[in-house]
């Protein structure tokens, strides 16, 4: 096991959409680029049944130069003029997202950088759990079933065989956890790169999941060793 692995970066690569160049200069203090090309796949997952993806979520998270691009200034301009400003944390990764209807009416979004600036986008699916020392075995492997085949269905048949398998879920900060069974018995989770991970098709009739300490965050694995 390749213990050099993070969860800082795990994305749909397969789909060629984790990492989209923008570039396209406006003037020489911003950007302007179509709100579809920002954020790609973000059209077809929101088309996707809300109650089909209610447990995960996209994340998008703007980088230069390898690192989070974070306090950029940023807004959605649809074609009758209205704004909505999208904030971007410190870590580069936005807050708020374009709607449907905005990425349908071929909304432009206005990045508030010099011209010359180039940066790039990278869209990471993300477990939508809450932060805690115990869960519910079968809730986490509903949460993963489940955002497989949101990401499928968004693909469409066409991609679908091509989005990478999310196959267990990390607990960042978490340390080391537990896996119980419904009969008693207990397992340790698997570490990958310092992070422990539950792997539902590996741990058939497990019940709980404890952990030696509250994660800082979850993140879906990749599959990748």
């Amino acid at each position: 096991m390749n213990q050099s692995k993070t969860f800082k970066t795990l994305a749909v690569a397969g789909l060629g959409l984790a990492l989209i160049a923008a570039a396209t200069p406006a003037s020489a203090r911003e950007k302007v680029i179509p709100a579809e090309k920002l954020f790609p796949y973000l059209d077809k997952f929101m088309k996707v049944p809300a109650q089909e993806r209610s447990r995960m979520r996209l994340r998008y998270i703007l980088r230069s130069e390898g690192k989070p691009m974070g306090g950029v200034k940023v807004s959605v301009v649809e074609t009758n003029g209205s704004t909505t400003v999208l904030p971007v944390g410190d870590d580069g990764e936005f807050d708020r997202l374009p709607t449907l209807t905005q990425l349908n009416g071929k909304a432009k979004v206005v990045v508030d950088v010099p011209a010359e600036k180039k940066f790039s986008i990278s869209m990471i699916p993300a477990p939508v759990l809450k932060l805690t020392q115990e869960y519910d075995a079968r809730e986490l492997a509903l949460t993963v079933s489940e955002s497989n085949a949101a990401m499928r269905k968004a693909a469409g048949p066409a991609l679908a065989l091509m989005v990478p398998k999310l196959p267990g879920i990390g607990f960042i900060g978490a340390q080391s956890g537990q896996i119980v069974y419904g009969d008693g018995r207990q397992a340790a989770l698997e570490m990958v790169g310092g992070v422990p991970v539950f792997y539902p098709e590996a741990h058939k009739g497990a019940a709980r999941v404890k952990l030696s300490r509250t994660p800082t965050r979850v993140a879906f694995d990749d599959g990748k060793k």
